[in-house]
């Protein structure tokens, strides 16, 4: 027994370094750190921190925990080696981590620094600053590109499995924002019959499915609240939470979603930088992947007093549900062509109905804020329900 196991050990180290040979020939890094991180020998906090790495270091990835929230990576300047937490990790376009391999292996301590002639040999055509890796990527994204519904991607089918291997209730819906998504104009309206389907009668075996976790009080979403303050336990709700629990935590233990609806960005651009605000959303969607929920993430409406910034957020938002091959509402393409953007007078909230925010059967209602993202939500959770679970409309 003892004399296979270091055979065993040698091919997963063989794999693990065989992106190498393919990364040579790349003309940037797999990613960059987006903090001050730690580097460790294992996928955890429990492991050795044998170094650590300076914002906007270049990494090429070699393989990723089961759970996503750990890369294991090698500078490409230095050549150390070992595991970064994947929320302090900013991905180049194009990038599918979903498609690194599996692994939960620690390293030999003595073995994270690689010998020179094993280093990836990359011609750095892009220089950035540890202030403009999200900005320089993010800028890349041309959000009319992408669909207003997602579909269900293999990352968001094995999420599922996961989740409902854990017990998570396929019933339930995870509301997780800020004020866009509280009060009793989203969704709500669909868990207590006050809607009017029109045109879209097809929706209606997902109301059926979802409509009685859709006007359950949320603890992950709360007027000003960021995708920072979603994470920090001082958001959350003292009557509901247990002492140390983040407001998503407490959300996930109390709900025990399948899924989760994920809009950050309006109050972010004015509390967070892009940096904070790109690393906060991802850990919100690696925490949400790792709990066994699949992360439906959006784009949010435009701030009318800061529109460019507004863009920038949103490049971050795509961003992140492109590295992480997750499903994204596009709400800003679809309230862009909208009278103000789909924005009520305070330049922020989303506009209200003009008949009730669950009518669908008025044309006019239907060009306002909420009633537009309550419909894009139900036909996206439509979609990746059907989507990961095999069932085809009207079965």
């Amino acid at each position: 027994m003892n004399t296979r196991r270091p055979l065993c050990l040698l091919i997963l180290t063989a794999l693990l370094l065989a992106p190498l040979a393919g990364a040579r020939a790349q003309s940037d890094p797999d990613a960059w750190t987006t903090a001050l991180i730690n580097v460790r020998a294992g996928p955890g906090t429990g492991y050795a921190v044998l170094n650590q790495f300076q914002p906007g270091t270049a990494l090429a990835l070699l393989a990723r925990s089961s759970d996503y929230g750990w890369l294991l990576a090698v500078a490409v300047d230095r050549g150390v080696r070992g595991w970064v937490a994947s929320g302090y990790v900013t991905f180049r376009a194009g990038f599918a981590v979903d498609r690194l391999p599996v692994s939960d292996a620690p390293l030999d301590e003595a073995a994270a620094a690689l010998p020179p002639e094993t280093l990836p040999q990359y011609e750095i055509v892009e220089m950035y600053g540890a202030g403009d890796v999200v900005r320089a990527l993010a800028a890349r994204i041309d959000l009319d590109a992408y669909p207003l519904i997602p579909e269900a991607t293999d990352t968001a089918r094995r999420i599922y499995r996961q989740g409902q291997a854990r017990g998570r209730d396929p019933r339930a819906v995870a509301k997780v924002g800020d004020c866009n998504s509280v009060g009793y104009v989203f969704l709500h309206p669909f868990g207590e019959g006050r809607y009017k389907l029109g045109d879209y009668s097809a929706l209606q075996p997902v109301i059926d499915l979802f409509g009685a976790s859709f006007n359950v009080l949320t603890r992950a979403a709360h007027n000003g609240m960021n995708a920072a303050a979603v994470l920090d336990p001082l958001w959350a709700n003292p009557n509901a939470c247990q002492p140390g629990e983040s407001p998503l935590a407490c959300e996930y233990r109390l709900r025990n979603p399948a899924f989760a609806v994920i809009m950050f960005g309006t109050n972010d651009l004015l509390a967070l930088d892009a940096e904070q605000f790109d690393r906060s959303l991802r850990r919100v969607a690696v925490e949400t992947m790792q709990a066994g929920i699949v992360p439906i993430l959006s784009t949010f409406p435009r701030h009318l007093a800061l529109p460019e910034r507004s863009i920038l957020y949103n490049q971050i938002v795509v961003r992140v549900a492109q590295d992480y091959n997750l499903p994204l509402i596009n709400l800003w393409r679809a309230l862009e062509p909208l009278p103000d953007h789909g924005i009520a007078a305070d330049g922020f909230h989303l506009s209200g109905p003009l008949t009730g925010a669950g009518d669908f059967a008025t044309p006019a209602n239907l060009r306002t804020g909420f009633p537009l993202r309550n419909l894009l939500t139900l036909q996206a959770l439509d979609a990746v329900w059907r989507g990961v679970t095999g069932d085809a409309p009207g079965g």
